[in-house]
């Protein structure tokens, strides 16, 4: 995953590690204050709604994570994830649209 996402920002590589490590503190760190994540039809604004739904996925299914692909560099990132587990449908590759600011990550879109 580290080679993949060398040019990605800080933020967005440190998320989707924090995520495969299943380590919600850090996944919530990642995040500006105020950002949105919008997953699954719903929008969760504010690390607090976002620390729920981190806590909520990572009880809920064991997962495995593989990045496919990265695009774009700079506040504009697609990441492109193959998520492998005991849910439905499995495996499926889903879109990660994220916006990047110097606070961190402001917006997180997951989409297949």
């Amino acid at each position: 995953m580290t080679e993949t996402l060398v040019d990605a920002p800080a933020a967005v590589t440190a998320y989707l590690r924090a995520k495969t490590n299943t380590d919600v503190d850090s996944v919530v760190g990642c995040f500006a204050p105020d950002a949105v994540v919008h997953d699954e039809g719903r929008d969760h604004v504010g690390t607090a709604a976002i620390r729920a739904w981190a806590e909520g996925v990572a009880s809920a299914y064991t997962l495995t994570r593989t990045v496919r692909s990265v695009r774009g560099v700079g506040p504009a990132t697609v990441v492109a994830v193959e998520v492998a587990g005991d849910f439905p449908g499995s495996p499926v590759v889903l879109h990660h649209h994220f916006t990047s600011t110097d606070d961190g990550i402001a917006a997180l879109t997951i989409c297949p």
